[in-house]
């Protein structure tokens, strides 16, 4: 009996060794064989092998898809061969793959967007989008734009582009007087771990903004968030977006308000997150946000959008990121401005004349201007800036320390341009 036993295991042995084979040989007609067969299928018989292989080269990732496929779910075997059609077939996989985990094969970013979130969000944000009214009497802009009834859509982005430069017209010059300062405060600077970027002062002709009527007894400044969680280091929570206050661009707007407050204006800093829980449709949210105080209190007319923006992927990202000012690093800011606004040309001045007073006051603190082809709901007021406040490189002190001397060079603007 025990040799029996013994001989059937032999036999087990044996016809696992051969299924495996068997597996195998599948496995290379399956893999190498049936892919040729299609490939020259969907080429035409007439082809030559040569322009055969180039086309297998070329197809090979969604050919091996659409077999597998095709092995694995019956029923989409089936409907191919009753349809006796390529391209039938190829829509047969797109759908039922696009049911079941939102993935298109023939447009890899869809696979991306289904494991980062955040690429789904930018463009739902950029397709989305909603119709608006421009209210016409709002009492932020100038004679030039004040009373045009214009229909628009409101464009919105998450990360903005490229720097460029600008160009001015009306010329007022701007000359530096804290020349000796920022000496020193270089060579102080040469005890700090990281090394420093060398730093120009920066003279340059300015347009000088249309003049505004502040009433000082009433809320003149307002400023809000569009993307209220963006955040700094070291919080370690999220993709640098986090919901704990003192480490977001909120607690950068309370020090700018602060600030501005103890230099004598009334401000109102609105807090609300408009990119949470979602992130889709944060312009149109904040709009409503803003459109809403301006309402309210119409004595407003100076607007601040304060954001973070994202650090360049380089090795030079932390170094560029800050200055050193008083012997502390402090977060770099730019300007960003929406060119689709009818009243791009004086948000151009407005950021012209802000950072020539940065240059002036702190040299290197502020970056080149950026423009781009969307409108960030600007057209709400010609005194309106989107400034982004340091970026993901920098630690959220240097990016509050920032909001300090903002408040010097916005002050000083302020007091030029009031009527």
């Amino acid at each position: 009996m025990k040799i029996k036993v013994i001989e059937i295991k032999k036999y087990y042995k044996w016809i696992s060794i051969c299924l495996t084979c068997i597996m195998c040989i599948l496995s290379f007609r399956v893999l190498i064989l049936d892919t040729k067969d299609m490939i020259v299928k969907a080429n035409g018989a007439g082809k030559t092998q040569k322009f055969v292989q180039a086309d297998k080269e070329k197809n090979i990732s969604n050919d091996l898809l659409i077999l597998m496929m095709n092995k694995t779910i019956p029923a989409m075997e089936v409907k191919y061969k009753e349809e006796n059609g390529y391209s039938s077939y190829r829509e047969v996989i797109k759908l039922a793959l696009g049911k079941l985990i939102n993935f298109d094969y023939e447009d890899p970013k869809t696979l991306l967007k289904a494991q980062i979130s955040m690429l789904n969000e930018t463009d739902d944000d950029l397709a989305e989008l909603n119709d608006y009214v421009i209210p016409e009497n709002t009492g932020l802009q100038n004679e030039n734009t004040k009373n045009q009834e214009i229909h628009y859509v409101e464009d919105v982005t998450v990360n903005h582009g490229t720097n460029e430069d600008v160009t001015s017209e009306k010329e007022v010059p701007a000359s530096s007087n804290v020349q000796k300062e920022n000496t020193e405060a270089e060579k102080q600077s040469t005890n700090i771990e990281e090394p420093q970027r060398p730093i120009e002062i920066v003279s340059s002709p300015i347009k000088m903004p249309d003049k505004v009527k502040l009433d000082m007894k009433e809320p003149t400044i307002f400023i809000y968030h569009t993307h209220g969680t963006e955040s700094y280091m070291p919080e370690e929570v999220g993709n640098f977006h986090s919901l704990n206050r003192k480490y977001t661009v909120r607690a950068v707007g309370d020090v700018l308000s602060q600030q501005l407050t103890a230099k004598g204006y009334k401000v109102i800093h609105d807090d609300t997150l408009h990119d949470y829980p979602s992130y889709q449709q944060s312009y149109v949210r904040a709009l409503e946000t803003l459109q809403s105080n301006l309402k309210k209190n119409r004595s407003l007319k100076i607007v601040f959008d304060i954001h973070r923006d994202a650090a360049p992927e380089n090795d030079t990202a932390r170094e560029n990121s800050f200055v050193v000012i008083d012997n502390k690093k402090v977060a770099r800011f730019s300007i960003v401005i929406g060119t689709q606004n009818p009243n791009a040309a004086q948000l151009n001045t407005f950021a012209e004349y802000i950072k020539a007073k940065s240059d002036e006051l702190y040299p290197g603190l502020a970056k080149k201007i950026i423009k781009k082809g969307f409108k960030f709901n600007q057209y709400n007021s010609d005194y309106y800036a989107l400034i982004e406040v340091g970026n993901t490189a920098n630690y959220i002190e240097e990016a509050l320390k920032t909001s300090e001397y903002l408040a010097r060079i916005l002050d000083e603007v302020v007091k030029d341009i009031k009527e």
